[in-house]
């Protein structure tokens, strides 16, 4: 297993990469020019950070904070892990779910994560579906509160899903499994 920093697109800036990566603790560069380009024609990424609310008004957080130390972890920045499963050859994320089909290894559950829906920061663009374990972590080294890509849990709207199965709001589960 290997543990870093998650890290993605900017939440309010057009261009950059969609996706979400695992940038590894100890990175490895080779050219390291000064600041960011001149032009700023530059592509960029930056630490992710947590959009969670526990409050009576913006209750958005479906997590166990069992991993925390008791630390609310809106605006705090993310780990993020790699795993091997080790003589498995399958691997498959499945939505909606929180148990393995029968034959298959449960690795982990939890939540999608995804960019805000709608405009809260300003202008919104696509990022990808993640997986989160359901006792996300705290990373160390970061900074908290830097508005750079944040993510939150995904949430349901039913209407072409139907609504007596996707229930409006309902905050999407997934497992990991392999076989």
């Amino acid at each position: 297993m290997s543990k870093g920093f998650a890290a993605g697109p900017y939440y309010n800036q057009a261009g950059d990469g969609s996706n979400y990566l695992c940038l590894p603790a100890e990175p490895q560069f080779k050219t390291v020019l000064n600041g960011f380009n001149a032009q700023n024609a530059d592509a960029r990424i930056s630490g992710v950070q947590y959009g969670l609310w526990n409050d009576a008004v913006n209750l958005n957080n479906p997590f166990e904070n069992t991993n925390t130390g008791g630390v609310d972890i809106l605006e705090q920045s993310a780990p993020c892990a790699v795993c091997l499963a080790e003589a498995r050859s399958a691997l498959v994320m499945i939505p909606a779910r929180t148990e393995c089909p029968s034959g298959w290894t449960t690795e982990y559950g939890g939540y999608l994560m995804s960019e805000c829906h709608g405009i809260v920061h300003g202008e919104r663009y696509r990022s990808t579906y993640l997986r989160w374990d359901e006792a996300p972590e705290i990373a160390s080294g970061g900074v908290a509160n830097q508005k750079q890509a944040t993510v939150y849990p995904v949430e349901v709207e039913c209407g072409t899903l139907p609504c007596s199965v996707y229930p409006n709001g309902s905050e999407m589960t997934c497992t990991v499994c392999t076989k």
